[in-house]
């Protein structure tokens, strides 16, 4: 008896070792986790530390974009003081060598002539339908017919379908065929229907005001052309003018030379000419007679052609 309670106690024995092995492996593992978990914490602190070292930079970099910008805008500033000196020293440089005045502000009694028929053509025109607008009544039209030809389509699918079932067995195939079809014509063709009476309205007023833009077109033609001839011809002769006057080297009015310089440049002359004589027609147009600003004082109420203009003007004048 005693030889089995050994037997059992050298058991329980051996057993406690082995869980005494495996409770130290598990000590070991823990402290392993445990150093793992520190690890962690350090990894993420450095994270931490590394994110607020980029949000400082990028506060850094902000400021320092701002301070940049903030230069370039003061250089430019002073770049625009520079040149409107070498400007005003070049004008008294020519002045004082005898240099011509141009006169771009005297014009021919034709010209304003000129002026005033391109003005009226250019009014006559801005009540027509801009080229846009039409387009969208074109596109409501086409909507409609589009609606309407896929109605009357499956509206003739439904007649067919129905001579079908009138005229085969029931059992054959082409009568259950035209079952199916009968039934998604009629449903396609009273949803195409239903569109084309939601489109019907906007599209009879498309064309009302289509039909009505097209006999203002036939009656103003005449006027429109005037204006655009009238146009033409006057931008010609004021490009002529400021042509003959840089030719000759003469003195431009100061009004001028503040926003477009004393001479053409050399990069983009065609595009400078262009807006140059924009300036000069302007100045035909509305009489306009500053000698300091080119384009005068904007208009104080809006003028549909005038102020559209005046603002294009400005815009591009920026550029120069």
């Amino acid at each position: 008896m005693s030889d089995d309670y050994g037997h059992q106690v050298r058991r329980l024995e051996s057993r406690t070792g082995g869980m005494e092995n495996e409770l130290h492996s598990l000590r070991t593992k823990l402290g392993e986790v445990e150093d793992l978990d520190y690890e962690l914490r350090d990894i993420r602190g450095d994270i931490r530390s590394i994110e607020d070292d980029l949000s400082t930079v990028r506060n850094d970099l902000t400021e320092l974009d701002d301070d940049v910008r903030g230069d370039i805008r003061g250089t430019e500033q002073a770049l625009k003081r520079l040149t409107g000196r070498v400007q005003a020293l070049e004008a008294h440089l020519l002045a004082a060598g005898g240099a011509p005045l141009a006169d771009l502000d005297t014009t021919d009694p034709e010209w304003k002539k000129l002026a005033r028929t391109a003005n009226h053509g250019w009014n006559v025109r801005s009540g027509l339908l801009p080229g846009h607008q039409r387009e969208a009544h074109r596109l409501n039209i086409r909507h409609y017919e589009g609606a309407v030809e896929e109605r009357d389509e499956h509206r003739d699918k439904v007649v067919e379908a129905a001579g079908i079932l009138a005229s085969q067995p029931r059992t054959s195939q082409q009568f259950k065929q035209a079952v199916m079809d009968f039934g998604m014509s009629r449903t396609l063709a009273e949803s195409h229907g239903q569109r084309a009476q939601k489109l019907a309205d906007t599209a009879q007023a498309a064309r009302a005001a289509l039909a009505q833009d097209d006999s203002l077109r036939q009656v103003k033609a005449s006027l429109i052309e005037q204006g655009d001839k009238a146009e033409r011809k006057l931008n010609w002769l004021l490009r002529g003018r400021l042509a003959d006057a840089i030719r000759d080297r003469a003195l431009l009015p100061m009004w001028f030379v503040t926003v477009l310089g004393p001479v053409p440049p050399a990069h983009k002359t065609q595009e400078w000419m262009d807006h140059a004589t924009q300036v000069l027609a302007y100045r035909v147009t509305y009489g306009i007679t500053d000698q300091a600003v080119a384009l005068g004082a904007a208009p104080e109420e809006y003028v549909p052609r005038r102020t559209e203009w005046h603002r294009e003007l400005a815009k591009d004048l920026r550029r120069w």
